[in-house]
């Protein structure tokens, strides 16, 4: 037996070593120089215990091991390794994408980091296996040369504290929903939106709206810091990096959010966290009225407003050309079914995603069936690209849900009516301009940013805490006028507006 022994602590030593090997590796990307301590630790330890087993034979010096290795084991192979890479890489941002929330929080690094935590949780399984042969050998070379019974139980006392130790490990690690105010009296409130790409316009003009609304705090308990991350329209792994790190590195106590693509990733996030959630969008199922809520027109509003008003105008047959993404999808969704109700009939329909710049043909194709008015909606740079095209074609009877006022060209619009927020406070629009004059003011969203923000700080200035706080108010006066939300809803909703394109400027027609 003293063969296999022998063979058997030699493996599990090298397995156990290549992990501390990767750990020090994986780490040095996180901490620095100050890792060498730490691999000092996890590589010399191992060894002088198996060395002291190895001269003595005493079931001190095992078990020691034992909890040596069963600590980088569980510690670095699999919930370092395992869990916090190979699962995050593999399963929590591809195969279950959706449900990343449930795996680590950490965003993806780089190559050598991910790799050397794979590789950790590679050689883990290897450990364990090794580790086992090992102890079960060398209990039976002690029973056998002092007759002692009583080595059996060492297992067990390994197994139960690599248990308790593991289990600390963990609770350790969980997002807790504790305190929502550091110790000098701050609340950090994340601010996640696209300020790059094809939705830059927007997020940009969200960013500021919400600093206004910070700057302009009077006399509150606590102070309020913002943590802004760039989001994405396009990549979800941006997204969730970006909301991993605003909850597990910042420690925001709650979000402000915009854009249905990113609202949609986030909400998982700030459910699992226990932190409150508003987001400037328009997909419905992302306020849930626990943790998440969205304060924009819905798509339904919208839609009957918009169908009320192409019956003053007469319209009866609508051609629709919008964007393949999921806030406009939802917007063309209802549409269709309110102008059905009203007896309008859609003529044509064609969605186009966001590289495309040649529209003539579409054109050509939805002037045929001879329509009442040509719905758009897009993003720039098609926005701008299909609105030069249209005005080429001649094209003037235009309509939208919100894009004139999205256009870095709005003259390309002039005269077309389209529905967007009510903007009830102008003066808020005055004080947003006078502050940043070259930052184009986006009416769609800038009210409810700034009132986002102004109502999770009453939620934390409240004696009920943000959360109820949110849950349990009915009403709210905004920039936009009042907004309303049902008992138990997770929706804000305020009522639109028809606005149009004037001397190349947003101006409200009427309210309905």
């Amino acid at each position: 037996m003293k063969n296999f022994t022998h063979k058997y602590a030699q493996l599990s030593l090298i397995s156990v070593l290549i992990i501390s090997l990767m750990t020090t590796i994986h780490h040095y990307y996180r901490f620095g120089f100050l890792t060498i301590i730490l691999g000092l630790v996890v590589i010399g330890l191992p060894i002088a215990l198996l060395f002291w087993f190895r001269s003595r034979k005493t079931s001190i010096a095992l078990i020691g091991y034992g909890l040596a290795s069963g600590w980088i084991i569980i510690g670095f192979g699999l919930i370092d390794g395992m869990w916090d890479s190979t699962l995050k890489l593999f399963v929590g941002n591809f195969l279950l994408s959706r449900y990343g929330q449930y795996f680590s929080w950490n965003p993806v690094g780089n190559f050598p980091f991910e790799a050397t935590g794979v590789l950790a949780s590679i050689a883990s399984f290897f450990a364990i296996y090794y580790l086992y042969r090992f102890f079960q050998s060398a209990l039976a070379d002690l029973k056998e040369a002092r007759n002692m019974q009583h080595t059996m139980w060492i297992p067990g006392i390994v197994i139960l504290v690599l248990l308790l130790a593991s289990g600390a490990f963990l609770s350790s690690r969980t997002i807790s929903d504790g305190a929502v105010v550091t110790e000098d009296g701050v609340v950090k409130i994340g601010v996640i939106v696209p300020t790059t790409g094809p939705a830059a316009l927007l997020g940009d003009s969200f960013v500021k709206a919400v600093q206004m609304a910070q700057e302009n705090l009077k006399d509150t308990k606590y102070k309020y810091e913002l943590v802004i991350e760039n989001s994405s329209i396009r990549d979800p792994l941006q997204t969730k990096a970006a909301i991993q790190k605003l909850i597990k590195v910042d420690k925001v106590r709650a979000i402000v959010g915009g854009i249905s693509a990113s609202g949609e990733i986030v909400k998982p996030y700030t459910t699992a966290a226990k932190i409150p959630h508003i987001c400037v969008c328009s997909i419905l199922s992302i306020g849930d009225g626990t943790y998440n809520f969205t304060m924009i027109s819905t798509p339904t509003a919208d839609a009957a407003g918009w169908v009320t008003e192409a019956g003053r105008r007469n319209i009866k047959k609508i051609a629709l050309l919008t964007l393949e993404y999921p806030s406009i999808n939802g917007h063309v969704k209802a549409l269709k079914v309110a102008a059905q109700k009203k007896g309008m009939t859609i003529v044509y329909e064609k969605r186009f995603d966001g590289a495309t710049t040649d529209f003539r043909q579409m054109i050509l194709e939805a002037r045929a069936t001879q329509p009442d008015v040509y719905f758009v909606e897009s993003f720039n740079p098609a926005l701008d690209v299909l609105g030069q095209q249209l005005r080429d074609a001649g094209v003037r009877n235009i309509s939208s849900f919100v894009a004139p006022s999205l256009s870095a060209q709005p003259e390309l619009f002039e005269g077309v009516w389209y529905i967007d927020t009510d903007l009830v406070d102008t003066e808020f629009r005055e004080r947003f301009e006078a502050k940043y004059p070259d930052t184009q003011f986006a009416t769609h969203m800038m009210p409810f940013a700034y009132d986002a923000f102004n109502l999770l700080v009453q939620g934390f200035e409240s004696t009920e805490g943000a959360v109820k706080y949110i849950q349990n108010i009915s009403e709210y006066n905004s920039a936009a006028g009042t907004v309303t939300k049902r008992t138990g809803s997770g929706t804000f909703q305020p009522t639109p507006a028809i606005w149009t394109i004037k001397d190349g400027k947003p101006a409200l027609l009427y309210r309905n």
